[in-house]
């Protein structure tokens, strides 16, 4: 009886494993992200985390749980149109690049790709040409970039 209970368990435990290997891999390739050119974002200078959130209603957990979101502007509420968001586990681009994010039509960038923030990371803007914009020296913890980046405060611009 014993054996009986060791091997059913074994199996439990090996099937939520499988599954939830596959979920993972699933995200890591098709997981919804920012495309250069795009038009499918919305909601410019929002905190995109606000609703991209395991929280959010039904509608917006299919379009999108977002590890890493935000808007760049080229000058205040005109958003940017092309570059990238690199983030970096060194400043000043330093270290090893970790992700890099494409800007989409409306100036959004976001990911729904897997994100371990352990460490943080050193934010990087880059134009279309990946010439670097600016950068921020201090560390994150954090993807929800217009949490503190908003359109009233300190914006994410060229």
């Amino acid at each position: 009886m014993k054996r009986h209970h060791l091997i059913r368990n074994f199996l439990f435990a090996f099937i939520v494993l499988a599954i939830s290997c596959s979920h993972y891999d699933e995200l890591m390739t098709k997981g919804a992200q920012s495309e250069t050119g795009g038009d499918e974002s919305h909601n410019s200078g929002q905190n995109c985390m606000q609703c991209h959130n395991q929280n959010g209603n039904e509608a917006v957990r299919e379009g999108g749980w977002w590890n890493i979101a935000g808007t760049v502007f080229e000058k205040q509420n005109e958003t940017a149109q092309d570059g990238f968001i690199q983030l970096w586990t060194g400043p000043n681009q330093t270290g090893a690049l970790v992700y890099e994010l494409p800007i989409d039509k409306l100036g959004n960038f976001y990911t729904a790709k897997i994100v371990d923030f352990k460490g943080g990371f050193y934010p990087v803007l880059l134009d279309k040409d990946k010439k670097m914009e600016k950068k921020m020296g201090s560390r994150i913890q954090t993807g929800a970039c217009n949490s503190c980046h908003g359109i009233t405060t300190s914006v994410i611009s060229f």
